[in-house]
């Protein structure tokens, strides 16, 4: 492993617990002092952007409406303190999303995109990568072969199911 994947190791073996059911790990950035772009006017050009193909395709909206209302619902996302919205630190950080939808099953996904940037920075940028654990294809259908059954699950927003800690909550918002 090079050092940034074993930093990122080390990273997720300090800052994960297990509570209430769910896994919580900290964001394993590369810098904790490094301060964060204020980027929210960007977020909000999106959002505004976003608006517009609502009110263009009211279907879209009700699926998207739904799809966040979930989201919400279910504890995956919480609403910032009304005393909290107008932090102006270097610990806070709006991620832009877009809707798309299954090709085949007309369901739709909220995208967050960790990616966008802002002043050449972005969520991702700050944050280390980690090792690639995925399995090989080869290495998958030769252990198919091993025994006489075989399984496979999905688990339900699996990427939903991983809380972050309070301290690192704020680099997460969205409009």
């Amino acid at each position: 492993m090079s050092q940034e994947d074993k930093q990122f190791m080390q990273s997720v073996k300090k800052t994960t617990t297990f509570e209430n059911g769910h896994y919580s790990i900290g964001l394993p950035l590369k810098n904790h002092k490094l301060p964060m772009p204020k980027n929210r006017c960007m977020a909000e050009q999106r959002l505004a952007s976003l608006r517009r193909k609502f009110r263009k395709d009211p279907g879209f909206y009700e699926d998207y409406k739904c799809f966040m209302d979930n989201v919400v619902e279910k504890g995956y996302a919480v609403r910032v303190p009304d005393d909290q919205l107008n932090r102006a630190d270097a610990r806070v950080s709006y991620i832009p999303h877009h809707g798309v939808y299954h090709p085949k099953k007309r369901k739709i996904r909220v995208v967050f995109d960790c990616a966008a940037s802002f002043q050449d920075q972005s969520l991702n940028s700050r944050l280390l990568q980690g090792p690639n654990m995925t399995n090989t294809l080869v290495g998958v259908l030769l252990r198919f072969r091993e025994e006489p059954v075989a399984m496979m699950a999905d688990i339900e927003s699996m990427f939903y199911q991983v809380k972050v800690p309070e301290h690192d909550a704020d680099l997460q918002r969205f409009l």
